[in-house]
């Protein structure tokens, strides 16, 4: 059929609706007028597959560590430690052991150091522990970056009619904190720590020093 011949589309069976063949025709058509096959270029040549990779399929390269996170992680390493009796360092904590039928049961108590006189002091916050199998005593400090570091601590144990008795504290085994002035755990004078009031001094590398205060109960 001539390219410049009209196509007629015509229905079939009175329906109304052209035939599906013409209009197949009439595409192949006008597709060879505005692009014909023959005589044409070569056609476009296929990517060599020894093209290199897109940079999108390959992993991009992990940076090294900066200076600025090692900064931070040794920052964390300085102020937590999951595996003792004493992490993260947010506030004070006083911490016990005690034995059971199961095993040692570890207990942390809020706790609130005060300044003080002395271990007479009635301004000292008491933390009441009812127990006669406490094995370990001691406290939690704050050591966040920018806190007071321990210098030392010293406890005394008061019972009513009794003098106050100043006792040299023993670190429990196994206790040992990553930082020093994440706090300490004490083993007791005797077997445990028996019933009496027992008060606690922590001196503190302020600016000036100062101490801070604290009693545990034991009945």
């Amino acid at each position: 059929m001539p390219a410049d011949e009209p196509i007629r589309l015509t229905s079939t069976g009175g329906s109304g609706r052209p035939v599906a063949v013409a209009v197949a025709v009439a595409a192949v058509l006008i597709l060879g007028l505005v692009k014909p096959w023959g005589g044409g270029g070569a056609p476009a040549p296929a990517p060599s597959s020894a093209a290199p990779a897109s940079s999108a399929a390959r992993p991009a390269p992990r940076p090294a560590a900066t200076a600025a996170s090692a900064q931070a992680s040794a920052s964390l390493d300085r102020t937590s430690n999951i595996g003792g009796p004493c992490y993260y360092g947010l506030a004070w904590r006083l911490f016990t052991t005690e034995t059971s039928d199961v095993g040692p049961v570890h207990t942390w108590y809020a706790l609130l150091p005060v300044a003080a006189s002395g271990p007479a002091d009635p301004r000292i916050e008491t933390v009441h522990v009812h127990s006669t199998t406490v094995g370990q005593l001691g406290y939690c400090s704050v050591h966040l970056p920018g806190a007071s570091g321990v210098l030392g601590t010293q406890a005394w144990r008061l019972i009513p009619g009794q003098a106050v008795q100043a006792l040299v504290l023993d670190p429990a085994v196994g206790t040992t904190t990553v930082d020093p002035a994440a706090g300490a755990i004490y083993a007791p004078p005797a077997g445990v720590w028996t019933a009496a009031r027992y008060v606690f001094a922590v001196r503190l590398a302020s600016n000036p020093t100062v101490q801070q205060w604290f009693a545990v109960d034991i009945s």
